[in-house]
């Protein structure tokens, strides 16, 4: 855009949790991408590229950059709703400082390339770490793209629909596909014949690849998921776990498989039954659910902080955890579902996705600051050339700090802003509200959450692509 790009505030929800760290979210973008529902989009390995398919059979690909054409959000006050002496409920208004950065994800509104050879809907998308391309689909076959290179490298064909794929993580040459018939299949990309096989007896709905390539879990339209070794090239099934609703009316299908990052026993499942699973080897330590109403969620994705998780419900709501693994959250021997989140609704969404680039941003210290940014009124004000430079810093050296807390549901109470309960802290009054910011104002910046900063992509039923950026600070409700 030439112009500067609109942001809109979205109205974000907690349930069961006291502490916003998505205090400010606004959608920025809205790209018509595609022609009908979008399925699949997944980011390369180093989150410069983004790739989406769906219905329409048409892979494209997106160039992420980072752009400053994007205008100040003015999204200052919060409303509260706080209960009075005598139960009644009334409203309180406390603003939410936002940090905007200098520069700020953008992804190009022409995509950079489209592919064409698919003659049914895309059902799965994955990266290498070379910028190669994998798409699955139920014309029964899987494509390979290379970013740079026009045309399919190459089709490799199955006897039914293909639905999920992936690039073995440690060999770029090989990788993984599941498909309805059954049968999971092991590739040679250079000679595009199978080099190994199962039959998992069941549809096969998910698949990833253990961080070590050694293994791999096959999740079925059943609930079982089918744990793989690879000893010497020869493939044998390990064991199987079953996550199996308990209600007749819930799907027990799984819908996604991430494991940590360079952790071949942690991995987190998600199934039809609005649960998400995190296991170590083959028990069950934390379990995550949305609302009673949220239905089937798709796969789940750790941020690339891994503080948070994302996944999108049938509810059409983004819904965003906190890692419990990374927090301490304790379960109890009866592993009880988490349901401490936050949560926001975009209309039609499939698809919900944190950006996998890391946070390199410097923050717009003439947008924001001590004295020169007034959070109330969205004014520039003079500040001196030393509040300035004191105010500026790079978040992408914010992260590697050492800060012990980061993260943690217990904040320093210094650190955190506004409580519901702190009249002379959270008021309707302006003046109040100046004093509060004042107060505020010099916190150390080392209190950003890692949730600021975040960026979520979402797809829609329209064939829409929409960015939603986190610029609010923890507050605590």
């Amino acid at each position: 855009f030439t112009e500067k790009q609109k942001v809109t505030p979205m109205k974000v929800q907690l349930n069961k949790k006291k502490i916003n760290e998505f205090s400010a979210i606004y959608c920025g973008q809205e790209i018509s991408a595609h022609s009908g529902l979008i399925w699949a989009m997944k980011f390369s390995p180093d989150g410069k590229y983004l790739a989406s398919a769906g219905e329409d059979g048409v892979v494209r690909i997106w160039l992420v950059t980072v752009d400053s054409s994007c205008e100040s959000p003015n999204f200052s006050l919060s409303s509260h709703c706080v209960k009075g002496k005598h139960g009644h409920k009334k409203n309180k208004s406390c603003y939410t400082p936002v940090i905007v950065p200098k520069k700020a994800f953008k992804i190009d509104e022409s995509p950079l390339h489209e592919f064409y050879g698919h003659t049914a809907g895309i059902l799965d998308l994955a990266w290498s770490s070379s910028n190669c391309v994998l798409s699955s689909s139920k014309d029964k076959t899987v494509r390979l793209w290379k970013v740079g290179l026009d045309g399919c490298q190459g089709v490799f064909h199955h006897k039914n629909y293909v639905t999920c794929i992936q690039f073995n993580p440690v060999d770029e040459n090989i990788f993984i596909s599941g498909s309805i018939d059954g049968k999971v299949r092991i590739w040679g990309v250079p000679g595009k014949r199978v080099l190994e096989w199962a039959d998992a007896h069941d549809i096969v709905t998910a698949i990833a690849y253990q961080p070590n390539g050694q293994g791999f879990i096959v999740g079925c339209i059943s609930g079982t998921c089918c744990f793989y070794e690879l000893n010497e090239s020869v493939l044998s099934l390990n064991t199987q776990v079953h996550l199996h609703s308990r209600k007749k009316s819930s799907g027990s299908r799984i819908t996604g498989i991430q494991f940590f990052e360079n952790d071949s026993r942690r991995v987190m499942i998600t199934s039809e039954d609005s649960k998400i699973h995190i296991l170590d080897g083959v028990e069950i330590v934390h379990k995550y659910k949305g609302l009673s109403k949220s239905g089937c969620h798709t796969s789940a994705t750790i941020s690339s902080t891994g503080k948070h998780i994302v996944s999108v419900g049938e509810d059409s709501r983004v819904y965003l955890w906190d890692n419990a693994d990374d927090i301490n959250i304790q379960a109890s021997k009866q592993t009880k579902s988490i349901r401490s989140c936050e949560h926001f609704l975009s209309e039609g969404i499939s698809v919900a996705i944190p950006w996998s680039g890391q946070a390199t941003t410097v923050v717009d210290s003439e947008n924001f600051g001590s004295s020169n940014f007034d959070p109330l009124r969205g004014e520039h004000q003079k500040a001196s050339s030393k509040t300035l430079d004191s105010r500026r810093f790079s978040v992408g050296n914010w992260f590697s700090m050492d800060v012990s807390f980061r993260g943690s549901v217990t904040w320093p109470e210094e650190m955190l802003l506004p409580h519901e309960n702190d009249e002379h802290l959270c008021s309707s009054n302006d003046d109040d509200l100046h004093q509060q910011y004042q107060h505020n104002k010099n916190l150390n910046y080392r209190a950003l959450s890692p949730a600021w900063g975040l960026v979520i992509v979402t797809a829609g039923w329209d064939g829409k692509i929409r960015t939603f950026h986190n610029y609010g600070l923890p507050v605590r409700v």
